[in-house]
């Protein structure tokens, strides 16, 4: 739960502080830096937005960005933030946190899925692992970087219509050089 906690704070802390200044483009990446401290403890938001809105229940346009955020030279987290709450009958609520099911598409191809952490009142998914959380954040960031677009699915298999959007990927290894994080 304590990581989860982290998690949370630093991508609520980071996006709504500090970071104000207009962004560097990469690609479709924007680069937003916080102005740090005397330590050096500078954290910096790499940031997709969805290339397909799509439509929540309401018909009013459903919008997602991808969120890679470095801390101290290295990805401290990667999230989803969405505009759209998940539904609370798309959550599974039996471990230390609400977790959903992601369905993945990788370059037009349907992957695998997996649970998700559900964060920010359902606004927020980010990959969640129990125990080895920093891997699990490692671990997407180098499927990220090696890939070109990246779709997802919230609550895959579910009868109605679920939010997909899609991410153009390209260029985030060049962003996160050019910030000096590493993975």
């Amino acid at each position: 739960m304590k990581k989860a906690a982290k998690i949370a704070l630093l991508i609520l802390a980071g996006t709504s502080i500090g970071f104000a200044e207009t962004p560097q483009q990469f690609g479709s990446w924007s680069v937003y830096r916080s102005s740090g401290d005397a330590a050096g403890n500078q954290v910096v938001l790499l940031q997709a937005a969805s290339q397909e809105a799509g439509t929540d229940a309401q018909g009013q346009p459903a919008q997602a960005k991808l969120d890679v955020i470095c801390k101290k030279g290295h990805v401290s987290a990667v999230a989803v933030e969405t505009n759209v709450a998940i539904e609370k009958s798309a959550m599974n609520f039996n471990g230390a946190i609400a977790t959903t099911r992601i369905g993945f598409n990788v370059e037009g191809k349907s992957d695998a899925s997996e649970n998700w952490a559900v964060l920010d009142g359902g606004h927020t998914l980010s990959p969640y692992s129990e125990i080895f959380q920093g891997k699990a954040t490692r671990r997407w960031v180098e499927r990220l970087a090696s890939m070109q677009k990246l779709g997802l699915q919230f609550n895959p298999g579910a009868d109605q219509a679920s939010m997909q959007p899609t991410f153009d990927t390209v260029d985030l290894s060049e962003a996160l050089s050019s910030v000096g994080c590493s993975y």
